[in-house]
């Protein structure tokens, strides 16, 4: 297409043609001189639209050194005619992706503000293109090559910084869940250990109140990308348990991990923010201790996350149960009881005699017990809690007491027997 127009200043007129290569150059110039003000623009709507990248000066700064890197390159790109593959990623760029990795902020996040910029910068070079006295025909010519331009280097320089983000996630979380782990084995172990040490070396203090986890695994599944979807539950989760302070998380294996949420605060609702957050990772499973305090709770949190976990593992009655905790008193019953499980077993058999054998009759007669006593032997009331006629309660209750020559005939033994039935199955 020829266009009969004067060129704009700086722009040759070939014969009758404008150079579209020297109105690009000339759009990019203009940007180029307004470039502090369009860095500073850019970093404020990125930080202001995206949570994860603002708040944080050092975050900021980084954003704003990252952004000038890529819009100077883009500049370059539109003066001299670049193409992409000859070009190297700006130090700027690259350390800040980096740090979002070390920052756990998702890769997601880095796209969104990637693409953000991208429309801000088009939006100005277009705003450039309208201000030059060039036809509009030429005008949509250049759009144009500002467009393919940008589009170019965003899909270019996303690859790069997808791959290092993704690179130091793995290599940042694996470095320090290790640093941590032989810091915090001393710890339980009960060596000696300043505590301004241990704050120092895991950025974690020994001196406030702890609650204990232990997160696992039910998938079989040997990626390291779980262990990042691990660690970043658990971080989730130190939220939702209102923890002012980042958790300690320690990798035990590639599916198991140890974490401690400093200061927080148990209620009916957090725990259910929990189990929500832990379903959220498929097969994820976890185990909480008690809230306990300084060095001595921040071991003892742990023995009751892990003794959960165990009667998690272990019991039929919490094997579907995504989150087991020690404050279930059933759970802390069940752990004391399960330090000996054969010889557990064999009590359970003793008091409870051919009641404690498979079989319907049976278990109607245990699950009518077992109500009763926590009903203060009450036969009406156990009737309303099992929806069943209180001469049908008495029946089964005066069925056990007739064979007591069979079993025991004290009651908080039976009772303590029938709690933990389901959790230890006897033989017959």
């Amino acid at each position: 297409m020829t266009f009969r127009a004067d060129p704009p200043d700086g722009v040759e007129d070939r014969g009758g043609d404008l150079d579209t290569r020297a109105l690009l150059a000339l759009v990019a110039r203009h940007l180029d001189l307004r470039m502090p003000e369009i860095v500073a623009e850019m970093r404020d709507l990125l930080a202001s639209r995206i949570d994860d990248l603002g708040g944080d000066p050092q975050l900021v700064e980084m954003l704003h050194g990252s952004i000038e890197g890529n819009v100077t390159t883009i500049c370059h790109i539109l003066t001299n005619d670049i193409d992409v593959d000859s070009l190297q990623p700006t130090t700027a760029a690259v350390e800040y992706a980096a740090r979002l990795a070390q920052r756990d902020v998702p890769l997601s996040s880095l796209t969104r503000a990637y693409y953000l910029g991208q429309s801000m910068f088009l939006r100005l070079g277009i705003a450039e293109v309208e201000r030059l006295d060039i036809p509009e025909g030429m005008k949509i010519e250049v759009v144009r090559g500002i467009a393919d331009a940008v589009h170019r280097y965003i899909d270019w320089i996303l690859q790069f910084v997808s791959t290092v983000h993704d690179e130091e996630r793995r290599r940042w979380w694996n470095t320090r869940a290790t640093l941590n782990a032989a810091v915090v084995l001393k710890v339980l172990r009960g060596d000696a250990l300043p505590v301004r040490g241990f704050a120092s070396e895991t950025g974690y203090s020994l001196a406030q109140s702890h609650l204990a986890l232990v997160a696992w695994s039910d998938v079989d599944d040997s990626d390291p990308e779980r262990q990042r979807e691990t660690d970043h539950a658990l971080r989730r989760i130190g939220g939702a348990l209102r923890s002012p302070v980042p958790p300690l998380v320690t990798a035990v294996d590639r599916s198991t991990a140890w974490a401690w949420i400093g200061s927080p605060i148990l209620t009916e609702q957090s725990l259910a923010d929990t189990a929500a957050l832990v379903q959220t990772v498929p097969g994820l499973r976890l185990a909480l201790g008690t809230i306990a305090g300084d060095v001595a709770g921040f071991r003892r949190s742990h023995e009751q996350a892990v003794a959960a976990r165990l009667v998690a593992l272990t019991s039929p009655r919490y094997r579907g149960s995504t989150v087991v905790t020690y404050t279930d008193p059933q759970v802390a019953l069940v752990d004391l009881l399960t330090k000996d499980a054969a010889s557990t077993r064999r009590w359970v058999l003793d008091v409870l005699g051919p009641y404690a054998v498979p079989g319907e009759q049976a278990r109607l007669v245990r699950e009518t017990l077992a109500v009763y006593f926590s009903c203060g032997e009450n036969a009406v009331r156990t009737a309303e809690v099992l929806g069943i006629h209180r001469n049908t309660v008495r029946q089964r209750v005066d069925r056990f007491w007739k064979d007591r020559a069979s079993h025991s005939s004290d009651g908080l033994q039976i009772a303590l027997a029938l709690r933990v039935y389901d959790d230890l199955p006897v033989e017959s």
